[in-house]
């Protein structure tokens, strides 16, 4: 199975001179986290949610794009993308014939894949046994102070028996219109002569962390009313199984319960494609 097999043929893309609020606007019209970057037809760059937050001060698309991103070609095999994918923080990869670029494949699409095999081995093998939960009835700000400060995209969200009764992940935590109304109060807050220097300065410094902007957005209702319903695998779930139960819920990564329906811990989707390293693709 090659690159070509598991590609996104559909790319969208943004190009060379160009601004962040027309970043912004692909991101929220197809609902998506980050778009390749063209110039004269060649690819020179990616650019995601994320660079957006860590300069927040920065209008020009050059400067917010990472130059030169890491590509596969499309007769490059799957195991190699999965390779790429399964030991880098790499979430997705450009696809190019030669030079062109015909395609993305994400972390997501080789979930997908594997979905539509039938892989028997369970789940056992590639549980992540540490992972941060928050009771139902923490407040959602609070919520994101300790997403942040984990580093954790998914928490399960438990209540005071210790049951799983929900998930919460960084995609209800942070929207692209939470970051536009972000970015406004910013410019705001800068043409001003009262602007706090010192509260504008504390927030660029936290930039570089996943929930910055909602934390500061963030109401202080409790968690519970804004989770997804929870969904959950054992150890003795089939691989295929999960990455079923992962797309058709919209999550990269999904709890593992034991006998006794207690969190034992999580899967996540760069340990799960690790299975096609071992077998024949």
């Amino acid at each position: 199975m090659k690159a070509e097999d598991v590609m996104n043929r559909n790319v969208i893309y943004a190009t060379l001179p160009n601004t962040r609020d027309k970043v912004l606007e692909l991101f929220k019209k197809y609902e998506i986290s980050a778009v390749p970057v063209l110039k004269n037809d060649k690819l020179v760059g990616i650019v995601t949610r994320k660079d957006i937050l860590r300069k927040v001060e920065e209008d020009q698309l050059a400067l917010l794009m990472t130059p030169n991103p890491v590509t596969v070609q499309v007769g490059d095999s799957l195991r190699k993308v999965v390779e790429i994918l399964a030991n880098t923080q790499f979430r997705r990869l450009p696809v190019l014939d030669g030079e062109k670029l015909v395609g993305i494949i994400t972390l997501r699409d080789i979930i997908s894949q594997i979905a539509e095999m039938d892989i028997d081995r369970p789940v056992r093998d590639f549980i992540t046994d540490s992972t941060v939960c928050v009771w139902e009835e923490t407040p959602l700000n609070l919520v994101g102070e300790i997403m942040r400060l984990s580093n954790s995209e998914l928490c399960p969200v438990l209540n005071e028996n210790a049951t799983v009764v929900g998930l919460i992940d960084e995609k209800i935590m942070l929207t692209e219109t939470l970051i536009e109304e972000f970015l406004e109060q910013k410019a705001y807050a800068s043409s001003s002569d009262s602007e706090d220097s010192w509260m504008w300065d504390s927030v660029r410094d936290y930039t570089v962390k996943y929930f910055e902007v909602s934390v500061v957005k963030l109401p202080k209702e409790p968690v519970k009313n804004f989770v997804k319903d929870a969904v959950f695998v054992y150890p003795q779930t089939k691989v295929t199984k999960c990455a079923r139960e992962m797309v058709k819920n919209d999550i990269d990564h999904i709890p593992v319960l034991d006998a006794e329906d207690r969190l034992m811990g999580m899967i996540h989707d760069r340990e799960l494609i690790k299975v096609l390293l071992e077998i024949e693709i």
